[in-house]
């Protein structure tokens, strides 16, 4: 299997492959866990790793990273080229809650979280405009898990970085899960407290 082929089919890239809609989709399967899709197919596929939710594969048509959370009191999440022992990029959280993500190019993207009306944030571009947005949906039906199992990515059509967009978009949707998954284990252990 060579970058850009997961599981037997091809991934599409958003430099040969433009797209400014895509959706994150749970996958019936374990792995993959989320698959990246736009009206031309795959764009991303993103995979949990250990069962805290602290290590995860993304996979795309540019290459195959890992995304690692690491610390409690001051939290960051880096991301490495899988295989590779350096980091290319790490995600520092603000104090409230926004963050920035800074690669070893010199690229950095500021990530902002929506109201909490809305579950998801965006990647902003230098003027502070969204680049990358997405949405999150929690399950839909009695049948849908309590978590969440989808979600929709708005690129700008103007994104100057598409060779880095579906990687972005894996790694806004990891902060938005990840995040979920915390407020989850918060609710559940303070419930505990009180019973």
């Amino acid at each position: 299997m060579h970058p850009g082929e997961i599981w037997g089919y091809a991934m599409r890239s958003l430099v040969e492959h433009p797209a400014t809609s895509l959706k994150w989709l749970k996958s019936g399967f374990s792995p993959p866990d989320f698959e990246l899709l736009g009206t031309d197919g795959v764009y991303a596929v993103f995979t949990f790793l250990d069962a805290e939710h602290t290590l995860a594969r993304i996979s795309t048509a540019e290459g195959t990273w890992t995304l690692k959370h690491l610390g409690i009191l001051n939290p960051v999440v880096t991301l490495r080229q899988e295989g590779d022992k350096t980091n290319m990029a790490t995600f520092h959280p603000h104090a409230l809650r926004h963050g920035k993500l800074d690669f070893l190019d010199g690229a950095t993207f500021d990530w902002k979280w929506f109201h909490e009306a809305e579950l998801g944030g965006a990647f902003l571009d230098p003027g502070g405009k969204p680049m990358i947005s997405l949405f999150a949906h929690k399950g839909r039906d009695l049948r849908s898990a309590s978590g969440l199992e989808q979600g929709d990515v708005d690129l700008d059509p103007a994104l100057a970085t598409r060779m880095r967009g579906a990687l972005l978009a894996a790694f806004g949707w990891y902060l938005i899960l990840f995040d979920d998954l915390r407020e989850k284990e918060a609710v559940a252990a303070e419930t505990s407290l009180r019973l």
